[in-house]
This record gives structure tokens, C-alpha cells and sequence, in this order.
């Protein structure tokens, strides 16, 4: 590898980059690229894909002078105003670090969470997105793998303490914490230790009542809205919440309540009012003729496009196979198309399928591509045809989501395409589940 292709494949966590690293003869030429990576998040979702803590602390492990990074890592560590992701990554590897006997590491973790604990608890009033406190309690899952059960019971007096002196449970929300406690140390252990001792410690007592307090305000949107309640969120509110109810809609719908919100959706002249009213149709059949939805496909509005798209899924005539051929051909909507031509694919639309995916730009700032990898891996899963293995490899190598790269690793495999040299660098992925799947596979 170049130090630029060592850099792509190791931003991406692939494998290949680590055993790279494993088999140089000059580990000096990749110190900076592997601090680079250590200091950024080059996860596409963390959420999904968990730190890469692990694969980087492996790398780091491979260099004779861990301090070189060590004192760079807690630099950024100690800085203020941290996106939570890359806090999240900071605090794995210093956990990593601490956990191989470096006291520097242990003193960085425990000082701040003395900084952000005063700082928070300095407040009176915090907003429901607040990094700080979002990262306080990240600090406090990784101090209980540091420390052990004596971490818990430090944090849950604490906690319990300020609940207590200020009567303000909004500060500090902890739920988090405490179920990977439970996942951590035993659901049983736990709530015995909590049951037992919040008869004796008020602290204990005041954090075990706002941890079920939270439980019990959590909303449950399990309740099918009818059409009227539907109709009157979409003319009244917008994000998660109204696209949430259009998704309830949808399960238990009768045809003629669909139909009757379909009418009234072509007919919305309001952008953003008509996205609410189009949404249950995203994962449900559209109900009036389909030169609708080529209408919808042309509109100016991305988001209607995009909605357009994802109901012509649902269809399965050749007008929608020759409508997607004609708009990739043209360079149009062609992240779109694509995803369409996975849902009407035919055996001779393979050449066109493999150039475009090969084509197509992968990046941080654009999730076009994300979902055309996932469609095609979703078509490699259900089709009985014969793929140009190429196509899925390309895939594997470009993707910057290690969890679809995991996906797509179990499907190659089952599918008997996955070349045993990706299976042997899976051992080295930076996914967890991958390392896991490899290893098992192996074995055999």
C-alpha cells in the first residue's frame, strides 16, 4: 500500500490497513496517519458501528513508544467542547491505555470527570442536547469498566447527593448508565445493591427513584392514530414525531382510509405538509395510479423526489424497471435509480449495475451511496441470480460504515463469493461482530 491507500483503508477500519501495519519494516512512515485517526472520528455512525478504540489501541500496540500517542490523546482529551463521538473514542483508548497499568491514562479519565461534574453541576437549566452532559455519562460507562462495581456505587452516591441538595433531576439523566451497569455487572446484582441500600442511603434512594421516574416518562408510541389524528399531526407538527405516527398508520390502515389520505396528499400544495402526508406510503403500497408517483418523481422538491422513489419500490411493472434503466443512463436521480433497479433487477442489468456502483462517490458529507450499497447487498441476499463478485468486494473496500461492512461480509460469505484472504484480514476488522464471524468461520 501507498501511505494514501493505508490512510483510506485505515480511516475505514479495514483489516487490510492493520496487517499493513503489523508487517512493515517501517512503522515511522504510518505513526502520523494512525495519530491522525486516533485524534478524529472516522466512523461514518458511531452509533452504529461502536468505537474503534479497540483496532486503534491494536495498532498503537504495534509501536514500541506507546507514549508518542498517549500524550497527544489525553492533550485532546483535556480540551473543552468535544463532539461526543470522538469523546467516545478518546475515552476508549485512554481505557485501553489504563487498563494496560498507565496511570497518566487513569488521571486523565478521573480528572475529567471532576471537571464535568462540576461544571454541569454548576448549571441551573441545560438544554436537551448538551455534549457535556451526554459525555459525562459515556465517561461514567467506561470508569466502571475501569474501576469496577466501586465506580458504580461512587457515581450512584454522587449523583444522588446533587439530586438531593439542588432538587433539579434534569442536569444529570443517567439512564443509560445504569442499565449497562446492570448489563455489566448483572441485572440482579444491581438492583439488590440499589433495593438493599436505598434503606439506608438517601442518596441511593433519591438516584434509584429518578432512574424509575424516567423509565416511567419515557414515551410509548404504540397507540394506531385513526386517519383524523394523522391528518391533523401532518397539518400541525413536523420531524420524527409525525413521520412516527405515519409509520403506525401504515401497519393497520384499511384501503380505503390510504386512499382517501392519498387523495388528499396529491392534492397539498405545502412542501413540507405533503412530505407528513406521503410518508406512510414509504412502506406501504400507493393506492391511485402510478402516474402519480412519476409526478411526484419529477418534482423540485428533493425530499418529495426522494419519497417518490422509495414508493415506486413498491411496484413491479416495466415501466418502473425501464424508468430507472433511462434516468441512470442519463445521469439522473442516479443514487435512486439504482436502489429502484435493485427492486426490478433483471440478469441483464448486471454490467450497468457493477459500473455505476464502481462509479458512484463515496463520502462523508453525502449518505447516497450508503443506501445503494445496502440495496444492492439486500438484492445479493434475496436473489437467486449469479453476481460478478467484483461488484460486492468494490463495496467492502470503499464503505466507510464498518456495520454494513459486517453485513455484507456474512451475506458474501453464505453466498460462497467472500475470497478466504478478506475472510483471514476480517480477524483484524475494526467491527467487532466482524473479528467474531471471521474467527468462527476459520476455525473450520
Amino acid at each position: 500500500m501507498t501511505k494514501g491507500q493505508f490512510k483510506e483503508a485505515f480511516k475505514r477500519g479495514l483489516g487490510s490497513a492493520y496487517l499493513e501495519l503489523k508487517n512493515s519494516n517501517c512503522l515511522e512512515e504510518y505513526q502520523d496517519i494512525v495519530l491522525w485517526c486516533c485524534l478524529h472520528n472516522t466512523c461514518y455512525d458511531m452509533q452504529c458501528e461502536g468505537s474503534r478504540g479497540t483496532y486503534l489501541y491494536n495498532a498503537i500496540n504495534l509501536y514500541e513508544d506507546k507514549s508518542f500517542f498517549e500524550i497527544a490523546i489525553i492533550k485532546k482529551f483535556e480540551k473543552k467542547n468535544l463532539d461526543t463521538w470522538l469523546f467516545d473514542q478518546l475515552c476508549d483508548l485512554l481505557y485501553h491505555f489504563a487498563m494496560d497499568g498507565s496511570k497518566s491514562a487513569k488521571e486523565a479519565l478521573n480528572k475529567k470527570y471532576d471537571i464535568l461534574f462540576t461544571l454541569l453541576s454548576r448549571k441551573r437549566k441545560i438544554s436537551s442536547m448538551c455534549s457535556d452532559r451526554d459525555n459525562f455519562e459515556r465517561l461514567c460507562v467506561f470508569l466502571t469498566s475501569l474501576n469496577g462495581f466501586q465506580a458504580f456505587k461512587r457515581i450512584v452516591e454522587q449523583i444522588g447527593k446533587f439530586y438531593i441538595d439542588t432538587n433539579n433531576p434534569n442536569i444529570f439523566i443517567m439512564d443509560w448508565f445504569y442499565s449497562n451497569a446492570q448489563n455489566k455487572f448483572g441485572k440482579k446484582r444491581i438492583n439488590n445493591y440499589m433495593l438493599e441500600n436505598a434503606k439506608k442511603s438517601k442518596s441511593v434512594a433519591t438516584f434509584l427513584h429518578e432512574i424509575q421516574r424516567f423509565d416511567c416518562e419515557k414515551p410509548h408510541l404504540t397507540t394506531q392514530p385513526s386517519l383524523k389524528e394523522l391528518l391533523k399531526a401532518c397539518y400541525e407538527q413536523s420531524g420524527y414525531r409525525v413521520k412516527g405516527l405515519a409509520n403506525l398508520f401504515a401497519r393497520t390502515a384499511l384501503l380505503e382510509e390510504l386512499t382517501e389520505l392519498a387523495k388528499i396528499a396529491i392534492t397539498e400544495t405545502n412542501p413540507e405538509i405533503k412530505i407528513n402526508l406521503l410518508w406512510s406510503f414509504r412502506k406501504k403500497l400507493f393506492p391511485l395510479e402510478e402516474s402519480y408517483i412519476f409526478e411526484l418523481a419529477e418534482s423540485n422538491n428533493d425530499s418529495i423526489r426522494d419519497i417518490a422513489f422509495e414508493m415506486m419500490q413498491h411496484l413491479s411493472s416495466n415501466r418502473i424497471h425501464d424508468y430507472a434503466i433511462s434516468l441512470i443512463k442519463e445521469k439522473k436521480e442516479v443514487a435512486n435509480s439504482l436502489s429502484l433497479l435493485c427492486r426490478c433487477y433483471q440478469p441483464k442489468d448486471e454490467p450497468l449495475l457493477v459500473e455505476c456502483v464502481k462509479d458512484l462517490t463515496v463520502s462523508y458529507n453525502s449518505g447516497l451511496w450508503h443506501g445503494v450499497h445496502m440495496d444492492v447487498e439486500d438484492l445479493l441476499k434475496k436473489s437467486s441470480c449469479r453476481f460478478d463478485p467484483s461488484m460486492f468486494i468494490h463495496m467492502y473496500k470503499k464503505t466507510l460504515c464498518s456495520y454494513c461492512r459486517s453485513s455484507l461480509v456474512h451475506t458474501m460469505y453464505k453466498r460462497k463469493i467472500l475470497p478466504i484472504e478478506i475472510l483471514k484480514e476480517c480477524l483484524y476488522d475494526s467491527y467487532d461482530d466482524t473479528r467474531k464471524f471471521a474467527a468462527r468461520k476459520l476455525k473450520r
